[in-house]
């Protein structure tokens, strides 16, 4: 009687399952219908088994008294037992739902925070700039302007004594807007030298 019930309450699980079980369940949902099935018919047998035996030895008023105790416990247990059950299934669901919703926005952030330190890194980026020409300033100054990619602009300034490199490893500048010419950087670097 306590597994007919137990199945009743099965079925009626199995026509609303939580979206969860829907999505992550082991068996289908034909597998879990046929297994409810087979199960309430060999219950149902059992009961029409023990009906016949208890209507056969103790009389018809024994199984009235029996089906009339078996309501009691059973509305009992389906306000207990069933209610319990149902409400851990939606703690459960809704715990689900806010680790999802936790996890989906711990993967956005991570998302972003990706972004910027790779937005960061490519500030320290470093590029090959080669010397496009360098010009006296005076008697002991020497300027040379250094072109790398995209554009990159570097100018520096050395002694005539001192060793000019045809490249060095000059800031990657990304965002570098026009073109200057080689002229109008040596130009800019005179008036403000002067």
């Amino acid at each position: 009687m306590g597994a007919l019930s137990d199945l009743d309450q099965a079925e009626r699980e199995a026509k609303n399952p939580p979206i969860f079980r829907k999505l992550f369940a082991g068996k289908s949902v034909e597998e879990e219908a046929l297994s409810i099935f087979a199960s309430k018919r060999k219950a149902q047998k059992q009961r029409e088994e023990l009906r016949q035996f208890i209507q056969l030895t103790l009389g018809q008023k024994a199984w009235n008294n029996l089906i009339s105790t078996e309501a009691k416990i059973r509305k009992q247990r389906q306000e207990t037992l069933y209610a319990q059950r149902e409400k851990r299934r939606k703690f459960v669901e809704i715990f689900a739902w806010i680790f999802l919703v936790i996890l989906g926005g711990g993967v956005l952030i991570g998302f972003v925070l990706l972004l910027k330190a790779h937005t960061a890194s490519a500030a320290d980026i470093m590029t090959t700039c080669r010397k496009a020409k360098c010009e006296s300033m005076n008697k002991n100054t020497i300027v040379c302007v250094y072109r790398g990619a995209n554009n990159t602009v570097e100018s520096m300034v050395f002694k005539k004594s001192d060793h000019i490199p045809h490249e060095f490893q000059c800031k990657y500048d990304p965002k570098a807007k026009k073109e200057m010419t080689v002229q109008e950087t040596l130009k800019a670097i005179k008036e403000a030298m002067e």
